[in-house]
């Protein structure tokens, strides 16, 4: 059974609640629907408490750890979804943790292959790019302040997110609106970004700058 993305071509084109799970730059973030959070909770903890029941090696088996794989992977203390990307040797193992928009290395004796039951709920991040934005001067890559100021102020805030157009149909070009930690009122990350100095505004909905959504 294989895992789908969300498409979000089908998506609302109106405001969705967010939350921001990881942050490469301005032009490359990761998001999850607020309301969903919960449920991939609860699909993480049936996991681990799965994964304690039956015992690891009833279900470890190296030699099925190929390329796109499905698996198991423990990270601290919670077992995560992952796909197997590579392979590094025969003894390491390259995986995209989907729900996270996160890539991990790990040894190959790590993984176990992820049962069906675990597969029916969609990979929960989205990738996603800001709107209207490129480096300052127009660079081929955001420098590392930029990118560690977008870290910074987004590390694991919500708000509210518009989709301008999918990009095929896993990823989109978004504006974020950042609900402020002191009070309820929104402010738009694209201004705040440009206000600092970090970014510019682009006529283009979105910049060929590294790394980003395209």
């Amino acid at each position: 059974m294989d895992i789908r993305r969300i498409n979000t071509a089908d998506l609302s084109r109106g405001s969705l609640h967010v939350r921001v799970v990881k942050v490469d730059s301005p032009t490359l973030l990761w998001v999850q629907f607020y309301h969903a959070r919960e449920d991939l909770e609860e699909l993480l903890e049936d996991l681990s408490r799965r994964m304690a029941r039956r015992g690891r090696r009833l279900i470890h088996n190296p030699d099925r750890v190929l390329p796109d794989e499905y698996v198991a992977v423990c990270e601290g203390k919670t077992w995560q979804r992952g796909v197997v990307m590579s392979l590094e040797g025969r003894d390491t193992v390259i995986v995209a943790l989907k729900d996270w928009g996160r890539v991990i290395r790990r040894p190959i004796t790590d993984m176990y292959i992820l049962e069906d039951r675990f597969r029916e709920m969609d990979w929960q991040a989205i990738p996603c790019g800001l709107a209207h934005l490129g480096p300052v001067g127009l660079r081929p890559r955001w420098p590392r302040k930029s990118r560690a100021l977008t870290r910074t102020l987004l590390g694991r805030r919500e708000g509210w997110m518009r989709i301008l157009e999918p990009v095929e149909t896993y990823g989109a070009v978004i504006t974020l609106n950042l609900r402020r930690e002191s009070e309820d009122e929104m402010g738009s990350l694209q201004d705040l970004l440009i206000a600092m100095g970090c970014a510019q505004r682009t006529d283009a909905k979105i910049v060929s700058a590294i790394p980003g959504i395209q």
